[in-house]
């Protein structure tokens, strides 16, 4: 595991073991074939940090197959999102979309603005809190995006 400048532990990121066979049961359902193209797109996709810029997964991917256009990456990066294999997920501290891959349960995110990396959280008091706001106003919500940008203050 790699140290981040501040001397936190850089947070552990394990790629999805199943996704082929999501994959192909998705392209079945939707009358979709399976290609190799979107296959290695897929590859490389899973095997990318746990938040990634679209732009760093084409240049990965270009540099692993020169054969696939930033085009095909794109529309498999649809594909999987369609699938639920991937999901866009939040802006870096530039603004920059995001991707990651999609796992069961919900979580938030802390954004470093001194380095970039994206920390994942999960508060239940949270959680009740932002429920119980949006009963308030009259609303069932359907789904969110809690993202905090934040300075590192942790010390060595």
């Amino acid at each position: 595991m790699h140290t981040l400048p501040c001397g936190r532990k850089r947070p552990s990121h394990s790629p999805k073991t199943n996704w082929r066979k999501i994959l192909s049961e998705y392209l079945k359902s939707e009358g979709h074939r399976a290609t190799g193209p979107r296959d290695k797109v897929a590859e490389v996709a899973f095997q990318q940090p746990s938040h990634f810029e679209i732009r760093t997964l084409v240049e990965e991917v270009q540099r692993r197959f020169p054969e696939i256009s930033p085009a095909t990456v794109y529309r498999s990066v649809k594909t999987l999102c369609d699938a639920g294999l991937l999901h866009e997920t939040l802006q870096n501290h530039t603004g920059v979309t995001l991707y990651e891959v999609h796992e069961d349960g919900h979580h938030d995110h802390v954004v470093c603005i001194d380095c970039g990396e994206i920390f994942e959280f999960h508060d239940e008091g949270l959680e009740n809190a932002q429920n119980k706001a949006v009963k308030s106003l009259s609303f069932d919500a359907e789904s969110h995006k809690h993202v905090i940008y934040a300075h590192c203050t942790f010390k060595k």
